[in-house]
C-alpha cells in the first residue's frame, strides 16, 4: 500500500512530461514571442532581457552589434524605447513565420506594426529572429532587421 502514493506521484510526473513535450517547438516559440511583445509593450527591460539567451546578435541596416549580458540587453532596449517613433503607444503582429533550421535553431520571420494612442499605425516593419533551446527553453539569440514584403 506505500507503494501506491509512489506510483501515484511517477505517473503524475510522467504525464506532465510527456504534456511540455507534446508542445510544438513552433507553438512554444509563438508563445515565447507573444510574451516578448507584451513585455516590450510595458517597456518592461528585465523581462524584455528575459526572452533571449547571451550573447545575442543584433543586426540592422546600419551593421551588426553584439550585446553579451542581460544589462546590455536592458541598456539597448532602454534606448531603442527612448529612439522610438515619436507617439509610440503599442505594437502589433501582423504576421509570424516559423521555420526550423535544425533540431535546435528556428526563425521566425515578423511582420508588426507600430501604433499610436488613436490607433494609427506610426511604422511598418518586419524581422527575423533565430531560436535556440539551450537553456531548455526556447529564447532568442539572434535579431535581424528585415525588409517588409
Amino acid at each position: 500500500m506505500k507503494a501506491l502514493p509512489f506510483l501515484l506521484m511517477i505517473l503524475v510526473t510522467a504525464t506532465a512530461v510527456a504534456d511540455q513535450n507534446s508542445v510544438s517547438p513552433e507553438a512554444l516559440i509563438e508563445a515565447e514571442y507573444r510574451q516578448y511583445i507584451r513585455d516590450f509593450i510595458a517597456k518592461d527591460y528585465e523581462a524584455i532581457a528575459s526572452h533571449f539567451n547571451p550573447p545575442i546578435q543584433r543586426t540592422n541596416f546600419e551593421g551588426s552589434v553584439v550585446f553579451q549580458n542581460t544589462e546590455q540587453i536592458k541598456r539597448m532596449y532602454q534606448n531603442v524605447m527612448a529612439n522610438i517613433q515619436k507617439g509610440y503607444s503599442y505594437s502589433e503582429i501582423d504576421s509570424m513565420d516559423i521555420q526550423s533550421l535544425s533540431l535546435s535553431t528556428y526563425a521566425a520571420s515578423v511582420s508588426f506594426t507600430r501604433y499610436n494612442a488613436a490607433d494609427e499605425a506610426i511604422f511598418e516593419g518586419r524581422s527575423i529572429y533565430l531560436f535556440g533551446n539551450q537553456s531548455g527553453k526556447w529564447k532568442m539569440f539572434s535579431m535581424i532587421e528585415a525588409e517588409r514584403e
